[in-house]
Protein backbone atom coordinates (compact mmCIF):
# COMPACT_ATOMS: atom_id res chain seq x y z
CA UNK A 1 0.00 0.00 0.00
CA UNK A 2 1.37 3.39 -1.00
CA UNK A 3 1.83 6.20 1.50
CA UNK A 4 -0.46 9.22 1.36
CA UNK A 5 0.88 12.54 0.08
CA UNK A 6 1.19 13.84 3.66
CA UNK A 7 3.12 10.77 4.83
CA UNK A 8 5.49 11.04 1.86
CA UNK A 9 6.10 14.71 2.66
CA UNK A 10 6.62 13.91 6.34
CA UNK A 11 9.22 11.25 5.52
CA UNK A 12 10.98 13.61 3.09
CA UNK A 13 11.21 16.37 5.71
CA UNK A 14 12.79 13.92 8.15
CA UNK A 15 15.26 12.85 5.46
CA UNK A 16 16.19 16.45 4.62
CA UNK A 17 16.79 17.38 8.27
CA UNK A 18 18.65 14.19 9.26
CA UNK A 19 21.97 15.10 7.64
CA UNK A 20 25.32 16.58 8.56
CA UNK A 21 24.64 20.33 8.48
CA UNK A 22 27.86 22.12 7.57
CA UNK A 23 26.84 25.57 6.32
CA UNK A 24 26.32 27.39 9.65
CA UNK A 25 26.08 24.98 12.56
CA UNK A 26 28.45 22.09 11.83
CA UNK A 27 25.92 19.84 13.61
CA UNK A 28 25.50 16.25 12.47
CA UNK A 29 21.86 15.14 12.73
CA UNK A 30 22.35 11.93 10.74
CA UNK A 31 20.06 9.27 12.29
CA UNK A 32 19.06 11.81 14.99
CA UNK A 33 15.74 13.13 13.63
CA UNK A 34 12.48 11.34 14.37
CA UNK A 35 8.98 11.82 13.03
CA UNK A 36 6.61 12.72 15.84
CA UNK A 37 7.11 14.77 18.96
CA UNK A 38 8.95 14.21 22.21
CA UNK A 39 8.62 15.80 25.63
CA UNK A 40 12.37 15.95 26.05
CA UNK A 41 15.16 15.09 23.62
CA UNK A 42 16.98 11.90 24.65
CA UNK A 43 20.33 13.51 23.72
CA UNK A 44 21.70 16.47 21.80
CA UNK A 45 21.94 17.19 19.01
CA UNK A 46 18.51 15.78 18.20
CA UNK A 47 15.52 16.70 16.06
CA UNK A 48 11.84 16.01 15.59
CA UNK A 49 9.45 16.80 12.76
CA UNK A 50 5.73 16.29 13.11
CA UNK A 51 2.54 16.82 11.16
CA UNK A 52 0.30 19.55 12.58
CA UNK A 53 -2.62 19.66 10.14
CA UNK A 54 -3.68 20.08 6.53
CA UNK A 55 -6.01 22.88 5.47
CA UNK A 56 -7.97 22.66 2.24
CA UNK A 57 -9.42 25.45 0.11
CA UNK A 58 -11.07 25.71 -3.28
CA UNK A 59 -8.71 25.10 -6.15
CA UNK A 60 -7.79 27.04 -9.23
CA UNK A 61 -10.42 25.16 -11.28
CA UNK A 62 -13.61 23.24 -10.62
CA UNK A 63 -12.88 19.84 -9.10
CA UNK A 64 -9.37 20.77 -7.95
CA UNK A 65 -8.46 21.66 -4.38
CA UNK A 66 -5.56 23.56 -2.92
CA UNK A 67 -4.11 22.33 0.32
CA UNK A 68 -1.49 23.37 2.80
CA UNK A 69 0.11 20.71 4.95
CA UNK A 70 1.63 22.21 8.09
CA UNK A 71 4.55 20.68 9.95
CA UNK A 72 6.81 21.76 12.79
CA UNK A 73 10.42 20.75 13.34
CA UNK A 74 12.30 21.15 16.60
CA UNK A 75 16.09 20.92 16.48
CA UNK A 76 17.85 20.61 19.83
CA UNK A 77 21.46 21.65 20.35
CA UNK A 78 23.63 22.32 23.39
CA UNK A 79 25.39 25.43 24.57
CA UNK A 80 27.22 26.56 27.69
CA UNK A 81 25.29 29.82 28.16
CA UNK A 82 22.14 31.53 26.89
CA UNK A 83 23.90 33.46 24.12
CA UNK A 84 25.73 30.37 22.82
CA UNK A 85 22.55 28.26 22.92
CA UNK A 86 20.69 30.98 21.01
CA UNK A 87 23.43 31.25 18.39
CA UNK A 88 23.63 27.46 18.02
CA UNK A 89 19.84 27.14 17.69
CA UNK A 90 19.64 29.92 15.08
CA UNK A 91 22.51 28.39 13.09
CA UNK A 92 21.02 24.89 13.20
CA UNK A 93 17.56 26.18 12.24
CA UNK A 94 19.15 28.13 9.37
CA UNK A 95 20.83 24.94 8.15
CA UNK A 96 17.48 23.14 8.40
CA UNK A 97 15.78 25.86 6.37
CA UNK A 98 18.49 25.62 3.69
CA UNK A 99 18.02 21.84 3.51
CA UNK A 100 14.25 22.12 3.19
CA UNK A 101 14.20 24.97 0.68
CA UNK A 102 17.01 23.75 -1.58
CA UNK A 103 14.24 22.30 -3.76
CA UNK A 104 10.90 24.04 -3.19
CA UNK A 105 9.08 20.90 -4.35
CA UNK A 106 11.05 18.83 -1.81
CA UNK A 107 12.16 16.67 -4.76
CA UNK A 108 8.68 15.10 -4.72
CA UNK A 109 7.62 16.31 -8.18
CA UNK A 110 3.90 16.91 -8.67
CA UNK A 111 3.05 15.99 -5.06
CA UNK A 112 4.27 19.41 -3.89
CA UNK A 113 3.78 22.82 -5.47
CA UNK A 114 5.84 24.89 -3.06
CA UNK A 115 7.18 25.05 0.49
CA UNK A 116 7.41 28.06 2.76
CA UNK A 117 9.18 28.14 6.11
CA UNK A 118 9.51 30.40 9.11
CA UNK A 119 11.78 29.81 12.06
CA UNK A 120 12.84 30.98 15.48
CA UNK A 121 15.21 30.05 18.29
CA UNK A 122 14.13 29.27 21.83
CA UNK A 123 16.08 28.81 25.05
CA UNK A 124 15.32 25.36 26.42
CA UNK A 125 15.83 26.61 29.98
CA UNK A 126 12.41 28.31 29.69
CA UNK A 127 10.87 24.89 29.06
CA UNK A 128 12.80 22.84 31.62
CA UNK A 129 15.48 21.71 29.14
CA UNK A 130 18.62 22.92 30.86
CA UNK A 131 21.58 23.77 28.62
CA UNK A 132 19.65 23.25 25.37
CA UNK A 133 18.90 25.65 22.53
CA UNK A 134 15.92 24.88 20.31
CA UNK A 135 15.60 25.81 16.66
CA UNK A 136 11.93 25.68 15.70
CA UNK A 137 10.92 25.59 12.03
CA UNK A 138 7.33 25.97 10.82
CA UNK A 139 6.92 24.33 7.42
CA UNK A 140 3.96 25.00 5.13
CA UNK A 141 3.73 22.72 2.11
CA UNK A 142 1.35 23.78 -0.70
CA UNK A 143 -0.23 21.25 -3.06
CA UNK A 144 -3.16 20.85 -5.44
CA UNK A 145 -5.20 17.67 -5.74
CA UNK A 146 -8.46 16.25 -7.05
CA UNK A 147 -9.69 15.14 -3.64
CA UNK A 148 -7.88 17.33 -1.08
CA UNK A 149 -5.49 14.62 0.11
Amino acid sequence: MADSRITQIHKKLQELLAVNHATYSNVNLTDRVVRGSVVQPPYTPFGTVFFVDAVESYGPTLGRYQGTANFEAYLYVGGSNAAERNDNAINLASDGVKAITANRQLSLGSLVDDVLVSYTALDGDKYGLSGIGIGMIRINVKFVSDDGT
